[in-house]
């Protein structure tokens, strides 16, 4: 069975899913992999808690779980080995490293091949300290910095008590964000703008964490109009009772019309109610930031001051019940008593004294204006009033100095106390500031904003009235597909979100803020974001439904500007070209899977083929997988939407006794790709290295008694394609084999016996072939040079012309073309050559001597580079190279495996020709090294064998 990351389990092995079951076919599930006569059960009751606290990811690791049993993934995970390996070092620890790997192999997975001593070291360190954000972040960037810059990374921490500014994202997803965005940079400024990132994240991170802080100080379920309702009950309670005791039990409206009521008892009121609440929430906000201890410490002083200005007969009116409102005192006085009489008072005691503060503090704020509204041109005896106790034993703030308070006083009759005191420079200015001044309204507007994370109120001076302010202001319009900086991985998705569209980063910046600048600068967001989708029918009708046994609902896109909104939460490149581009032309239908909070839970892009709709992609937040058990429901639910109705057609009116022609349905690509394919198909057979390496051919056919030269070119390939695998095997053999030398002796498995020739020597009419010649023979593709010259418009018109190129069955609209006589030697050549390769290949995996005295005379750097790597990749007889994890190759001239312009990287595609599966290559090397074959050694051994190769590339012309 096909595992994950290019693994398959042996013949002798069985699978089974976490209850310990055969498992079924579902893509990326977690598996157990074992003997086939085992008892599965522990083990799988052990892979099935790893999945509970790592996810499904963790089962990628191939985490041993009990003796011979062993975790996986089937085919179809996404991600890669490192997403698996961190989250398995998560659940396991350090300790736990030996359960799935070596240390060397790990390492390789998370960081690369190149991974250095300090670089294991400083990742070890991370994952004994719990640093899980930093060895995240290394991770991902891997592909992109040297080992000493991922020693910077590894050394970075969050702070202590801050949200996690990596969140659910995995290696490979921000791995390939970060390659779209940070690739242009040199790999130093790549460093550069990671940390910087990382400290602008951590900022943005502290001042959420600090306003989900504040904001915890107060009570989940506001009472706002209930505590207004009682506040404005116990003033009117107060001055009824004022108006009965100066004009009797019983007065006549006429008495209460003429009654002025007494204005500075009410407004001295109002503001010992303003200063408490002040002082409430400014105990509420230290309580948030440093404790309960600490904080009413800090606030020791205010509290005792504010307590002082409500005597316990007022109090205890404030706090008696009312039948008919609510419990709360109707004065926020009377909490501050509380908390101010009690030396050391528990915390459920000090947090439910604090719950109502916010509240507290907006009833004062519209109370206070009604009453100057009120008030009038009586406010003089009370905006006289000084509050020089209170600053005595309170002061100022630093964010609302009284030398640049502007207010004009409420009487009208001075000047404002920022220009009385800058008339008086050495005045104290609680000697000089009343309470008509208004500085106090300002300050609990303060201090109600700071309990909403700001530093302070907005405050617009309007004349000797009351102030207006803004406790919370609204935030401004934010610009679309600004990446946000909530985590590090949204802020990098959202640049290369712009990215996609085309923007192009300045490269001389160096902040992460100048990056997005440039970026957002460089793309026309209007022209992203306008337009409408088509979207079919039957789409709409389940917009707005419930995915039945998830409690997700649907959401459909309309319009780009949707789709940008989805991808500055999910982290994602939804609203790239590609897309947009498909949902505008009615191709896909793209869907939001809302929980019942509102929040995107899952994104899913749906496609209709063979008249049923069908899920194309689904993925969470950051590219992950979505929750356990919402993949099954969403396909179960997308199979059941109707697809779109047929249009109706109406027969053309037939004539009687007309007799329709055949129509036969037109092959549009074979009449525009017919003719200027086919003349540089003939081009391409004409060359001189085309004919070179039909000539070279010619010895394998008559190597197994072909017609060999003695017949046309076109003859010779066909002969070659109709060879059965194992006498192409037994013809490259042969030809290879020295003239005079018999071919016999061991052969590849299932390819047959070699054939000897006669008396010991070649058969008639064949050479001996180099190996170099044969391999520079198969490196000729005519057919594949031919539609690499096409126009590239026909071929993005026709983007399966690849599929001429490939050893299968084709498809309908290519038969035409291949059989077309210009085109089909040229295909003909290209398989041929293929195969030729594959052979060489099985030569190689059996170890054929004849291949390796071959390989010793005549191999090139291109043949010996490939074949090495498919022998390290096949499990043979085989000797070191390199060390483990080692990418410098001994020899000279010297090669090492991380130089991607280096022989070793070129040699990758021919490795695959070979048969060799490339997934499994960097791990053979970070935990065995480069192999090779013994019996290719010789006198001198691996330096040798690579400076004859060396030479042999320089004789030939070919770059080493």
């Amino acid at each position: 069975m096909r595992l994950a990351f290019g693994v398959v389990s042996g013949r002798d092995q069985e699978v089974w899913d976490v209850r310990g079951r055969p498992a079924s076919d579902s893509p990326g599930s977690a598996v157990v992999v074992g003997p086939a006569n085992g008892d599965p059960r522990s083990s799988a009751a052990e892979l099935a808690r790893l999945v509970e606290a790592g996810g499904v990811v963790v089962a990628g690791a191939g985490i041993e779980l009990s003796q011979g049993f062993r975790s996986a993934r089937l085919d179809g995970a996404g991600g890669d080995r490192r997403d698996a390996v961190l989250a398995a070092l998560k659940v396991l620890g350090a300790a736990g490293m030996s359960r799935f790997g070596e240390r060397t192999g790990i390492l390789v997975a998370l960081f690369g091949p190149a991974t250095t001593k300090r670089v294991a070291a400083a990742a070890g360190q991370a994952a004994i300290d719990g640093r899980w954000p930093a060895l995240q972040l290394a991770s991902a960037a891997s592909d992109l910095l040297g080992p000493e810059q991922l020693e910077r990374l590894l050394a970075l921490s969050a702070a202590p008590g801050q949200p996690d500014p990596m969140g659910r994202v995995t290696p490979s997803a921000l791995a390939a964000h970060l390659a779209r965005v940070l690739s242009p940079f040199p790999a130093p400024r790549r460093l550069e703008l990671l940390l910087d990132l990382w400290d602008q994240v951590g900022a943005r991170q502290a001042e959420l964490h600090r306003e989900q802080r504040l904001m915890a100080t107060q009570a989940r379920q506001s009472r706002l109009p209930d505590l207004t309702r009682r506040y404005r009950s116990h003033e009117d309670e107060l001055l009824l009772d004022r108006v009965r005791m100066e004009l009797g039990p019983h007065p006549s409206l006429a008495d209460v019309a003429r009654w002025t009521p007494h204005w500075a008892h009410v407004l001295h009121r109002a503001l010992d109610n303003a200063l408490a609440a002040t002082v409430l929430l400014r105990t509420a906000v230290a309580v948030a930031e440093h404790g309960v201890t600490d904080g009413l410490a800090g606030c020791r002083d205010q509290l005792v001051a504010a307590a002082a200005r409500l005597d316990d007969q007022a109090a205890g009116r404030a706090s008696r019940r009312v039948p008919g409102l609510c419990g709360l005192p109707a004065r926020p006085g009377c909490y501050v008593r509380d908390l101010a009489r009690r030396a050391d008072p528990p915390e459920p005691y000090v947090r439910q004294r604090l719950a109502r503060a916010r509240e507290y503090g907006l009833v004062v704020l519209e109370a206070v204006p009604e009453l100057l509204a009120a008030a009038g041109d009586r406010l003089g005896p009370w905006a006289s009033t000084d509050l020089r106790r209170w600053r005595e034993a309170v002061g100022y703030t630093a964010t609302r100095p009284p030398q640049y308070w502007e207010q004009i006083p409420v009487a009208g009759q001075q000047e404002p106390l920022a220009r009385r005191l800058a008339a008086q420079p050495d005045a104290v200015p609680y000697v000089v500031e009343e309470a008509g001044d208004l500085l106090w309204y300002g300050e609990l507007a303060d201090a109600v904003a700071r309990l909403h994370g700001h530093d302070a109120a907005i405050v617009v001076h309007v004349g000797p009235e009351a102030p207006d302010v803004t406790v919370d202001p609204p935030p401004g319009e934010p610009v679309p597909l600004d990446p946000r900086l909530d985590s590090l991985p949204l802020a990098v998705a959202g640049a290369a979100q712009l990215v996609s569209l085309g923007a192009r980063a300045q490269r001389r910046c160096r902040t992460w803020k100048e990056l997005v600048d440039g970026l957002i600068g460089d793309v026309d967001l209007a022209q992203a974001l306008t337009g409408a989708f088509q979207v079919p029918e039957p789409l709409t009708a389940v917009d707005g439904q419930e995915v039945p046994g998830t409690g997700l609902r649907v959401e459909l896109a309309r319009g780009p500007r949707t789709l940008a909104e989805w991808s500055s939460y999910m982290g994602n490149c939804i609203a790239s070209p590609i897309y947009v581009a498909d949902a505008t032309a009615g191709k896909c239908g793209l869907l939001a899977l809302r929980d019942r909070d509102g929040v995107i839970a899952v994104n899913v892009e749906l496609r209709l083929a063979t008249r049923r709709w069908h899920v194309t992609e689904m993925k969470a937040r950051f590219n992950t997988e979505p929750e356990p058990g919402v993949g099954e429901q969403v396909l179960r639910f997308v199979a059941g939407i109707a697809p779109p109705a047929l249009p109706e057609q109406t027969p053309a009116p037939r004539i009687p006794g007309e007799r329709l022609p055949a129509r036969r349905p037109r092959n549009q690509a074979f009449l525009d790709l017919a003719e200027p394919l086919a003349a540089l198909a003939a081009q391409a057979m004409a060359t001189p290295s085309a004919a070179g390496a039909i000539r070279v051919l010619e010895s394998l056919d008559g190597a197994v008694g072909g017609s060999g030269g003695g017949g046309p070119s076109g003859e010779v390939l066909v002969a070659l394609r109709r060879m059965r695998p194992g006498r192409l095997t037994e013809a490259c053999r042969t030809a290879l084999a020295p003239i005079g030398q018999t071919s016999t002796g061991p052969t590849p498995s299932g390819t047959g016996s070699a054939r000897p020739t006669s008396a010991g020597t070649a058969s008639p009419g064949s050479a001996a072939v180099r190996l170099g010649e044969l391999w520079a023979a198969t490196r000729v593709r005519p057919l594949a040079g031919a539609i690499e010259q096409l126009d590239p418009g026909l071929r993005d018109r026709y983007d399966q012309l690849g599929l001429l190129l490939v050893d299968a069955p084709l498809p309908g609209s290519l038969r035409g073309l291949a059989r077309h006589r210009a085109i089909a030697p040229a295909r003909t050549a290209e398989l041929v050559v293929r195969r030729i390769r594959a052979a060489i290949g099985r030569l190689a995996r059996a170890a054929d001597p004849v291949l390796a005295q071959a390989i010793g005379r005549g191999a090139d750097t291109d043949i010996l580079c490939a074949l090495v790597i498919a022998t390290t990749i096949w499990p043979l007889e085989t000797v070191p190279v390199t060390e483990p994890a080692h990418t410098g190759v001994p020899g000279f001239p010297a090669s090492t495996l991380s130089d991607e312009n280096g022989p070793w990287h070129r040699a990758l595609p021919a490795a695959a020709e070979l048969g060799a599966d490339l997934t499994t290559f960097w791990d053979r090397v970070a935990t065995g090294g480069l192999r090779v074959p013994p019996t290719w050694l010789g006198h001198g051994g691996w330096p040798a064998l690579w400076n004859r190769a060396a030479r042999n590339t320089r004789r030939t012309g070919l770059r080493a």
